[in-house]
């Protein structure tokens, strides 16, 4: 129940039940209220209580002690909204079901100047009534009379006159916002007050909570006296919220919903009833309070029935949004800081504020709305000088400058400064479309070249992250300002990256060479304004080369005038391992990191994503797929990872891969779907290849032939034949075709990738895989020997990876071994995809087989062509011992690798190439790396 405190009441009170104390009326009148709810809810009619019960029980036993000629008053305080005008409507209409006469006024705030205004508002009505007129015209014509020259004989002479016109009758007089009335009706009322102690006279007013202090004196001079009454309306409950949902929503189980729309209402019943007419409004049906044109109109009521010093405090605490404080909201407004307390506290009491904030942002919103735009823009301005000068977050600061559109201020160095901050804090919380919008207003405020060149390029690098396609519309200016020595540092690698996305390498291209043979002098890379990240133009170096595999290249130019060996293939062209690996050691700048696990500890916003898709392709690559989803599943609920679409993409990707090698075809082709949803096919540029070879594999692997049709029919641009990202693109189209019963136009594909690799210098399976797939189109063509072949140059090469020297293989029976070894692999790596296509003697052979393969006599019937003179086979060394990583750095020891040699191939560290070796000779019990073949055999038998 609402709380109800009367400041002073009659020590005794004569009732029904004889002669009881205050408090003990108090008590009686909580238990009549209990008893007569719902009669007193009917008795409101159309007019909504709501947990005022006790309230309106007091009127009505004061109103019944009328008829034993014993007057009262009752003042009735409260916020704007809280039920008082709704107390005052139920009182009337009470008094009209007991034969009593009621006469009602509102004073206006209009009509305050005007001398006796509102008690001629009374007396109007109550000569209507047969009472005769008390003021002479003569006495109010001039309307020249203050509060001091009030005359006391026509006081005198209203109150008497009221107080005959009660005798033989019951009057009840209520005045609604007392608080508005002129001086000379207020002193009136307080002289009637003092005068009704024994006429059958009710008086009741109400007053605004927050004009408490304009009405000292007449509380001064009305509530000491003992039939005088105060209630203060408190906020509603949750129980009270609950009453007025079940009411005027039917709702069965309103306590689960109660504190929800209490929250967000403050316990105010107009803007309670407000929520609940948008809610009705609505086709929600979901229970929660969704404010809307009813709740943002109760709002301003709420506020312009305020005094203005309320409604400009909070238009001040809109302003400045989260940022608010009473000292900042003071210097706003140009007050002291006492008196914006005092109407923070009333703002609270309404309900429309919690501290310093509102409780809903569409209130927030409302009142921003109600302020006139020039009004608002200089409040926005000065806002943004105040908390640039406290020191606030730059994304605070750079919000209000965006409303404020001050782009022709002078003095806007730090706004530009300020701008730029918050576009980096807005993209490390992931919050892109800011980054964007800071940025451009940015633009349109700095006057130099030279910074407005570098805040584009970071506006088309935020934008790249939305969306590539759109970003491309700085470019051409982009280049003319790095040709022109404008755009310098990490931010001129923004064109060159993005030209390179898209395919343009020849531009890239010079626009490297020219950042490269600029001065450093002249064009310090190093500004303080626009770090450079470790090896950024190393980096992008190593993209051309990657992304052209034909061009030569031998040292990478460094930045800051240094020059830096990288670590690429001896022949020039580089793989996409060699190209992560590259990127990563320029990226941590010669600092040796341990695993894939400490690279991913590492990432951070604002970092580079390089190390962390790097490791995730090592952990890919080396069978650790569970972990490299964890570890995706992790970052991408990373907001700057997860927000940016762009971003998201690249670690959806490496999870749909991930399927595809466990053989999870129908996940890999929904996550396939997901990345090309998300960023349409046209903005991956020349990279499209990866995403849309992923979702045609997947597809065809599930048999879902329409969803491959529709991938391949996306163009790509011609660039990307020129790619190593068109090898798996021209697979998965091979695949598709030998799925479909086409193998002469899948052997045309997988051709296709042989001329590609073989140009490239890079025909190796890490690259590109086209042997057996080219065999597979041979054999459905019935051409066994050319597939034959081709699985014999498969095997060639894999033994040479395997021995380190370039040489063939020792004979079929060490190939067959090499099978053998790639089950073991693959049972331990859960590749689910590529065991599914072992033929099932190589899975699980059996005991003939095994005793055939010992002596060299059989192959399996898949492999039968490949039967060969050499039945001489040597055992490959036994690994019952040692775990799968110390296998495989086992037997590339054993077959003369340097420790570089197998970090390289196995993606680890030296370091940890050391401690397997040490594990490795404890187990194997030898002493030096010559025993390694040895002890490897030793084990096995």
């Amino acid at each position: 129940m609402a709380s109800l405190r009367s400041e002073r009441v009659c020590p005794t009170v004569v009732s029904p039940t004889g002669l009881i104390g205050s408090q003990g009326r108090l008590a009686l009148l909580r238990w009549k209220c209990r008893r007569y709810h719902r009669r007193v809810h009917r008795y409101g009619g159309p007019v909504r209580l709501g947990e005022r019960d006790i309230e309106f029980r007091l009127i009505d036993q004061l109103y019944s002690e009328c008829r034993e000629g014993k007057g009262a008053a009752v003042i009735v305080s409260g916020p704007v909204g809280s039920g008082k005008t709704a107390l005052l409507q139920a009182t009337v209409e009470q008094a009209g079901r007991h034969e009593g006469v009621s006469f009602s006024v509102t004073a206006s705030v209009t009509e305050r100047p005007h001398p006796f205004g509102l008690v001629r508002q009374l007396m109007k009505s109550m000569r209507m009534a047969g009472m005769p007129d008390p003021l002479p015209a003569e006495e109010t014509g001039t309307g020249t009379d203050t509060a001091s020259q009030a005359p006391f004989a026509l006081v005198q002479e209203i109150c008497r006159t009221i107080c005959g016109f009660a005798e033989g009758r019951r009057i009840v007089i209520v005045v609604d916002d007392v608080h508005f009335a002129d001086e000379q009706s207020l002193r009136c009322l307080a002289y009637l007050v003092r005068r009704i102690e024994w006429s059958a006279v009710l008086m009741v007013l109400t007053e605004s909570s927050s004009h408490e202090r304009e009405l000292t004196a007449l509380h001064a001079e009305t509530l000491h006296l003992p039939y005088c009454h105060r209630i203060r309306l408190a906020p509603l409950t949750r129980d009270g919220v609950a009453e007025q949902l079940t009411e005027r929503m039917g709702v069965e189980r309103p306590q689960e919903i109660a504190e929800l729309w209490a929250e967000t209402s403050g316990g105010n019943p107009l803007l309670l009833h407000a929520l609940i007419d948008d809610y009705s409004a609505g086709a929600s049906v979901s229970g929660e309070p969704e404010p809307g044109p009813a709740f943002r109109e109760a709002v301003l009521r709420c506020l312009h029935r305020s005094e203005p010093g309320m409604v400009a405090v909070a238009r001040a605490v809109a302003v400045l949004g989260a940022s608010a404080t009473p000292w900042l909201i003071g210097e706003l407004l140009g007050v002291d800081a006492s008196s914006v307390h005092a109407s923070i506290l009333d703002l609270r009491a309404m309900g429309l504020l919690t501290a310093e904030r509102f409780r809903h942002e569409e209130a927030r919103l409302a009142v921003l709305a109600d302020v006139p735009l020039r009004d608002l823009r200089a409040m926005h301005g000065r806002a943004a000088e105040l908390l640039h000068g406290s020191g606030a977050p730059a994304v605070a600061v750079a919000d209000l400058l965006m409303a404020a559109h001050d782009f022709a201020r002078p003095g806007a160095s730090w706004r530009v400064a300020i701008l730029h901050e918050a576009a980096r804090e807005a993209m490390a919380a992931g919050d892109v479309v800011d980054a964007v919008n800071y940025l451009r207003h940015a633009s349109g405020m700095v006057a130099d070249d030279r910074h407005r060149a570098q805040i584009i390029a970071l506006l088309a690098d935020a934008q790249w992250h939305i969306d590539p396609g759109k970003a491309a519309r700085y470019l051409h200016h982009l280049g003319q300002d790095v040709r022109a020595g404008l755009l310098t540092g990490e931010a001129a690698l923004v064109p060159v990256n993005q030209l390179l996305w898209r395919g343009d390498f020849a531009e890239a291209d010079e626009l490297l060479r020219v950042l490269e043979s600029t001065s450093t002098d002249e064009h310090p890379a190093n500004d303080t304004r626009w770090p450079a990240a470790p090896g950024a133009g190393a980096i992008a170096r190593l993209w051309v080369a990657f992304c052209q595999p034909g061009l030569p290249v031998g040292v990478i130019g460094g930045e800051a005038g240094r020059a830096r060996d990288v670590p690429l293939a001896p022949s020039g062209p580089i793989s996409a391992a060699t190209f992560l690996n590259s990127a990563v050691s320029l990226t941590y700048d010669g600092v040796e990191i341990e695993g894939a696990d400490q690279m991913l500890h590492g990432i951070r916003a604002g970092s580079s994503l390089t190390p962390a898709l790097f490791a995730l392709v090592q952990l890919v690559r080396t069978g650790r797929l569970d972990e490299a989803v964890r570890w995706s599943d992790r970052l991408l609920e990373e907001p700057w990872i997860r927000r940016l679409p762009m971003r998201r993409v690249m670690f959806e990707t490496i999870k749909v891969i991930a399927a595809l090698h466990r053989g999870a075809s129908a996940e890999a082709l929904d996550g396939a779907r997901a990345v090309l949803d998300s960023i349409s096919p046209p903005a991956w540029g020349v990279v499209v290849g990866i995403p849309l070879s992923l979702a045609v594999r997947a597809a065809t692997e599930v048999g879902d032939v329409r969803s491959a049709m529709s991938y391949l029919t996306f163009p790509v641009p011609t660039a990307m034949f020129d790619t190593p990202f068109a090898l798996p693109y021209l697979q998965a189209l091979g695949r598709y075709h030998l799925a479909m019963g086409h193998p002469e136009t899948a052997l045309t594909h997988f051709n296709s990738c042989e001329e590609l690799v073989s140009k490239w210098r890079l025909d190796t399976p890490d690259v590109a895989d086209w042997r057996n797939d080219a065999a597979a189109a041979l054999n459905a063509m019935g051409r066994s020997q050319p597939a034959r072949a081709l699985i014999e140059r498969q095997l060639s090469g894999l033994a040479d990876r395997q021995s380190g020297t370039g040489g063939g293989t020792d004979g079929m029976p060490a190939r067959l071994t090499l099978l053998r070894e790639a089950v073991q692999i693959l049972e331990s790596s859960g590749d689910g995809r590529e065991r599914a296509r072992l033929p099932a003697e190589l899975a699980a052979p059996s005991d003939e087989d095994a005793e055939e393969h010992r002596r060299g006599t059989r192959i399996p019937p898949r492999y039968g062509h490949l039967q060969t003179a050499d039945a001489d086979q040597s055992a490959y060394p036994g690994r019952a011992e040692l775990t799968d990583a110390e296998r495989r750095v086992a037997a590339l020891a054993a077959a003369g690798a340097t420790n570089r040699q197998i970090a390289d191939k196995l993606f680890i560290t030296v370091s940890t190439v050391e401690q397997h070796l040490t594990k490795i000779y404890r187990k194997l019990n030898v002493r030096r790396r010559s025993g390694l073949s040895a002890g490897l055999r030793q084990n096995l038998s």
